[in-house]
């Protein structure tokens, strides 16, 4: 009896620890898909060029430094160099149009609580998909980036390849790329 409850026991614990097995982890976010989506930001061109040649390296030591140079978190940081109260005071995101940005327009932010499916046909545009939104752009040039944040929805597609997908904690990611596309962060 005793021995049967041992085995009982263990082919439980064991079964448990197969089932955790196949949850799907956290993606992982490396420094230098981090760096990259900092490097659309730099507003000074000589900080912008050093950034992006560090992020081809592929190295996240040496892209964990270069987040922590006071160029790129002056040039860089998403802000315009802005700090304090001139962050809050800074002007939102335009929002995106439903259904096509133009990639001289920068980048922009889909309205939260909306479904948004931005096309980007030439190529690096920036897309940001707030708490509540639904995103589902398209980048058919190559080299966008799509920052999805925690509570968002995105199902974004890379069909250029050389993408940046950002998916923060908490939100639900099923984002595409070329199998030798040569995204980051899906």
């Amino acid at each position: 009896m005793k021995r049967s409850l041992v085995l009982t026991c263990v082919v439980a614990a064991l079964a448990a620890a197969a089932a955790c097995k196949t949850l799907t982890p956290e993606p992982d976010v490396s420094e230098c898909t981090v760096l990259a989506a900092e490097c659309t930001h730099c507003t000074d061109p000589d900080t912008r060029q050093n950034c992006e040649n560090v992020v081809a390296t592929t190295d996240d030591v040496q892209c964990s430094v270069e987040l922590d140079d006071p160029q790129v978190t002056a040039y860089c940081s998403g802000d315009g160099g802005l700090e304090g109260d001139a962050v809050a005071d800074a002007p939102p995101l335009p929002t995106c149009d439903p259904s096509a940005i133009a990639p001289d327009a920068g980048e922009c932010a889909c309205a939260p609580g909306a479904t948004c499916a931005p096309t980007c046909d030439q190529g690096h545009c920036t897309v940001h998909c707030p708490a509540s939104a639904t995103c589902e752009g398209s980048c058919s040039g190559g080299g966008c980036i799509f920052d999805c944040a925690a509570g968002s929805t995105c199902a974004n597609s890379c069909a250029g390849g050389g993408c940046t997908f950002t998916c923060e904690d908490d939100a639900v990611c099923s984002d595409t790329c070329p199998l030798d596309g040569g995204c980051t962060g899906y």
